[in-house]
Order: structure tokens, then sequence, then C-alpha cells
């Protein structure tokens, strides 16, 4: 007897609310990979189709849709859901600074308004992927994945660091803040709490650095400078009171000439292997 198939219809993939976040992901990255460049494709039957200039629209609408519905959960103040809690602080903070830019005059005529309603989208919605990416490296990850083993101390690489460095340094299209210096090579944010902990550890094993005396650390990787802060807090661990840790609070490259310099002029360059080195102050 053959395998018979069924002749149901059960329905289309965005009339099921579970469907919501897939759908999101395969709009954002189709037309946001790119920073809005196109032309579009999507995988359809294991080939790459061209977007429709109706597809296009249609698909424009639900993404402005879905940047209006989170937008609403991001103006709450007060989240249980610690990434959505950080999150939101850092796009209100974006928002605000896209609303001070574009005050006034700036919003009336509709060329202006359009190119604030475009920029707002693309905040939004990079912060909706954030989320569903930070959700996913910390469900998908062990909890001492996290934690890395320095100078005698824990630093704690969690939602707050990968919150932080995710919004700041990553997509530049999308921020066009010139003032931030972004990832463009050599770390990736899936991976980027791996890749920290074992750069850090092979820098341990100079002990040269005691976290407790300084509160950033600089190395060179693949030919790129980076500089990691790190900040001394307070945890409440449920059952152990109050405890001391260390948090990374941010991590980019170094491409400023007077930067670069700086580091050369009053600081000893450590070479750990041939892709990494590291910076002790003089």
């Amino acid at each position: 007897m053959g395998l018979k198939i069924s002749n149901w219809d059960d329905g289309k993939q965005e009339e099921f609310s579970a469907c919501e976040n897939s759908i999101f992901k395969e709009l954002y990255l189709t037309y946001f990979h790119n920073n809005l460049e196109g032309p579009f494709f999507k995988a359809k039957k294991a080939k790459a189709v061209r977007v429709s200039e109706l597809e296009k629209i249609k698909d424009f609408k639900t993404l402005m849709n879905l940047s209006d519905s989170w937008l609403k959960q991001l103006e709450i103040e007060n989240h249980k859901e610690p990434i959505i809690q950080e999150l939101s602080i850092e796009t209100r903070r974006d928002l605000k600074k896209l609303n001070k830019k574009y005050s006034g005059l700036n919003k009336i005529f509709k060329r202006q308004k359009d190119d604030f309603r475009l920029k707002k989208d693309k905040i939004v919605l990079q912060s909706k992927f954030i989320f569903l990416l930070v959700k996913s490296v910390i469900e998908n990850n062990d909890s001492k994945d996290f934690e890395i083993n320095f100078s005698n101390e824990i630093i704690e690489f969690g939602i707050y660091s990968l919150v932080h460095i995710i919004s700041r340094h990553y997509a530049e299209p999308i921020k066009g803040d010139e003032d931030k210096t972004y990832h463009y090579n050599n770390f990736f944010p899936a991976e980027l709490h791996l890749d920290l902990k074992d750069i850090l550890i092979e820098i341990d094993k100079l002990n040269i650095i005691n976290i407790n005396l300084t509160d950033r650390i600089i190395f060179k990787f693949k030919n790129v400078t980076y500089k990691l802060w790190i900040q001394k807090r307070v945890k409440q661990v449920k059952g152990g009171g109050n405890i001391k840790i260390f948090r990374i609070q941010t991590f980019y490259p170094i491409y400023s000439g007077k930067d670069l310099k700086d580091i050369s002029e009053n600081y000893n360059e450590n070479e750990i292997s041939e892709n990494l080195s590291v910076f002790v102050s003089k």
C-alpha cells in the first residue's frame, strides 16, 4: 500500500501566531541583510527566487506591522523577561536620538517623514532580531559557557553583555553611528561568548593582568586591535546572598590611528600565538 498524501488544506504560515518569529526572521534577513538594497531573493523549493514588486510591497507592510507591535513591547519600562528589559533600554535610547535628529520641521514634509519612519523601523526591527538571536544563544548554551575564569576571578558574559555589544557594535549600515566602531570579521554574535572565553583563557596563562587593578583588556586578534571593558559588580544569587563578579560591559575594535598610536607608545605587546597578542601598560 503506497503513501497517501492528504488533500487537507492546513492554511498559510502567516495565519498561525506560532510562526510569527520564523516569518519575521525570513523577511528581516531577506531585506535587511544588505540594508534594503535589492534585488531581493527568497528560497523557494530549494531555489533562490527573485522577489516580485507586489510581494515586496506586501512584505514591507508585514514588517511595518511587526515593527509597530514590537515597539509597544519596547515602550514598557519594566519587563520580567531580562532580554527584553535590556533591549528596551538600548532601543529607547536609539529612538530618542533619532527623534531628536528629526525634531521640529523635519517631520512635517513627506520625504522627511518617510525617512524618519524607515530609520525608526530599522532600529525597532533590528531590536526584535537581536532579541531572537540573544534568546537562542542563551537557550542553546550551558550557563558555564558564559563564565570565564580569569585572574583568579569569574568574569561574566551575560545577557547585558550580549545585548549591549550586539546592539552597539554590529550592523553599521542600520546604526549609522559614526562615534562607534563595528565588528566586520573575526567575531560573530552567536559565538562571541565562546570566542572571548577562549581568548581570555589564553591571555590568563601569561599571568600578567590583574583584573582587580584594571577595567580593560586590550588585545590584537588576526591583526585587528580590540578593547574589552570589564566592570566589577555585585550580583544577587538565590540562597547565596550578594557576591562580587566582574561583567563584560562592551567589546569593540579599535581603528583610530590616534588610539592605535597611544597603545603603541604606552603599552607593551606580548605575543601569545601567531594570531593573538595582548597589550600591558608600560
